[in-house]
């Protein structure tokens, strides 16, 4: 869990950063902010969740269950016409929305005391956090690039 916090943590720096340094046309403009803003906020609630670690314990596990599902939601909820950020919408939601499964998972198997389940579950957490530098980094780049 710790590896994941820290790449939460550097790929919030990186949002905020691309997103300063925008410059396209307003439509693109306050699309690309509405998205950044959902995934930079799931990055801090993540990042305050997690500060101390997470060590297997169940209470900071179904927060974050929360964080992920609230970011699920809140990301479905904005609207989008470009299509290239409908497309970072589509990725970074079946990211929360796994994160959001897993952790359930991750929870019951917990409490079940079942320890191959609990090994299962975090390597797929592992696996389902593996895109999301490319997309942060990918999100920005593209935030940053003018119309055409």
């Amino acid at each position: 869990m710790k590896f994941r916090v820290q790449q939460v943590r550097i790929i919030g720096i990186a949002i905020a950063t691309g997103f300063l340094t925008v410059s396209c046309t307003s439509g693109k403009v306050s699309q690309c902010a509405n998205m950044i803003k959902v995934v930079n906020q799931t990055v801090i609630d993540t990042k305050a969740t997690t500060e101390s670690g997470t060590k297997g314990d169940v209470p900071t596990i179904e927060k974050l269950v929360g964080i992920f599902d609230k970011a699920a939601k809140d990301l479905d909820s904005v609207s989008l016409s470009d299509e290239k950020l409908k497309t970072y919408k589509s990725q970074f939601l079946t990211m929360y929305q796994g994160a959001t499964e897993i952790n359930k998972q991750l929870v019951a198997s917990i409490k079940e005391r079942k320890s191959t389940k609990v090994h299962e579950g975090l390597r797929k957490s592992r696996n389902i956090f593996s895109p999301e530098r490319d997309l942060a980094t990918g999100l920005t780049q593209y935030c940053k690039e003018p119309d055409k």
